[in-house]
């Protein structure tokens, strides 16, 4: 291929603006997508140069980069975990010249890590269903690795200071990284032998050529903006039938506790939750969906009596922000775990796709249906990575919500706690009921069961609930 003319750049540029500005305005609207585009390559290669170039093409207003050193791989969250915060939203172009992938090589060749075939395997796998997931939801995924050769790479590092180079990078990402062997065609060619692993997918271009480069990268650039779905898409259509009604949604136990004896168990079961909770190595979450008024507040707050503010978080999810609605669903949810804490609690979670958004028709059948497979590989991959998760459903009569309701309504520092909306949510009840049942068939699963208390006696609840988390905790 010949080297670019000044002519092909203006009409390249002008052909990129319109593009970007296309995928801009789509924003908002049912075509909503956005575009990512993951960079990677070994040094020296000209990624900058090439992503400079581009820059200068486009209106750079509306073109995004995060560009990251890699980071040291965390056992407790996925690879992309980081990341999370940065995905564009629909509407956006976003360059990530440092991601996950990178991470990866770097981990593998900082002595921090050395993976086995098998745990490569896994890891790759679970890099794939994720950005499935996106591309499923609108983001489009173009994946760009810019090559040399060995002998192109020499003409650059052999008089090289690889240490003065580097003196800006901190500390902390690049521990043990082998700086002594950098100039060793050996280490060259196990980088190159490993991204080969994850590189089929991938846009791969020569890049001894600086200025054929630079035209090519920009090329595909406005190839994925023109046409941004080029992958196709694994079916995430799901085949759903009605689950039978489970028992314990029709009848909730009358059993009451003596508060007495409820007191001198819950303070027992506090302080050994506490420490168990403090001491666990694992990222755990706890997972509250129930009817309204069921208890979800309140066994949180007890919970938590002898637990610090520093190893928590609590996460009360409601209808999604605006902003939120412009990422794909479980965008919002992988943002929160983002967080260092170890402790996740959600007061409600990503399970209202499959019911409240499913019962008030929010979204179409075949989103709510095809949410309960994303659901179980997105616990999956958590639970694949250090996480325990423990999802409770609270269930009460119909009638005893009634009365918790009426309540409400008459104690002034609970009267906040009763909407409207909670009123016409009765009259869907038998609605509901279908849709937990529905929830716990197809979302129960060996490394995240669902534990269903189902009494109309708060303190039943919640002894049942603290013993439970016990259970769970140290059974594991």
């Amino acid at each position: 291929m010949l080297k670019p003319k000044k002519n092909d750049l203006k009409k390249i540029s002008l052909d990129i603006i319109e593009a970007q500005y296309a995928l801009k305005n789509s924003r908002g609207k049912t075509n909503a997508r956005a575009l990512l585009v993951l960079i990677g390559g070994v040094e020296f290669s000209g990624k900058g140069q090439a992503i400079h170039q581009l820059r200068e093409l486009m209106d750079p207003r509306y073109l995004y980069i995060k560009a990251d050193i890699p980071q040291k791989y965390d056992q407790y969250q996925p690879f992309w975990l980081p990341y999370i915060a940065d995905l564009p939203s629909y509407g956006q172009i976003m360059l990530f010249y440092g991601n996950w992938y990178t991470d990866l090589l770097a981990s593998q060749f900082s002595n921090q890590q050395n993976y086995s075939e098998k745990q490569l395997s896994g890891m790759l796998l679970q890099i794939s269903d994720f950005e499935q997931y996106l591309k499923n939801h609108g983001i489009d995924i173009i994946k760009v690795w810019f090559d040399i050769s060995w002998e192109y790479c020499q003409e650059f590092v052999n008089d090289l200071n690889i240490t003065k180079v580097l003196h800006k990078v901190p500390h902390f990402a690049w521990d043990n990284f082998p700086t002594t062997q950098w100039l060793n065609k050996h280490l060259f060619k196990e980088i190159d032998h490993i991204r080969k692993k994850f590189t089929a997918d991938w846009i791969v271009i020569n890049s001894e050529q600086p200025e054929l480069r630079n035209y090519q990268f920009s090329q595909i650039i406005l190839k994925a903006l023109k046409a941004p779905i080029e992958i196709e898409h694994k079916s995430s259509s799901f085949d759903y039938q009605s689950a039978e009604l489970y028992p314990e949604l029709l009848f909730s136990s009358q059993e009451k506790m003596q508060k007495k004896h409820y007191q001198c168990l819950l303070k027992k079961l506090q302080k050994e939750i506490a420490e168990v909770l403090r001491y666990d190595s694992r990222k755990i979450i706890l997972l509250f969906e129930g009817v309204d008024a069921a208890g979800k507040g309140g066994i949180i707050k007890r919970i938590i009596k002898y637990v610090s503010p520093y190893e928590y978080n609590i996460h009360c999810i409601a209808k999604p922000e605006d902003h939120e609605k412009h990422y794909p669903y479980l965008w919002r949810f992988y943002n929160k775990l983002s967080k260092k804490s170890a402790i996740h609690i959600f007061d409600r979670s990503w399970y209202g796709r499959v019911l409240v958004e499913r019962v008030e028709e929010l979204i179409e059948a075949q989103d709510w249906q095809s949410s309960f497979k994303e659901i179980n590989q997105f616990e999956k991959i958590l639970t694949d990575n250090n996480t325990v998760i423990i999802k409770f459903w609270l269930m009460i009569s119909k009638e005893e919500q009634l009365k918790r309701f009426e309540m409400r309504e008459n104690t002034p520092q609970k009267k906040f706690k009763i909407t409207a909306e909670d009123w016409r949510n009765r009259e869907k009840w038998d609605d509901y009921i279908q849709a937990a049942s529905d929830m716990f068939f197809y979302t129960s699963t060996s490394y995240a069961p669902w534990h269903i208390i189902a009494t109309d006696d708060k303190y039943t609840a919640r002894i049942k609930i603290l013993t439970r988390i016990l259970l769970s905790l140290k059974q594991e």
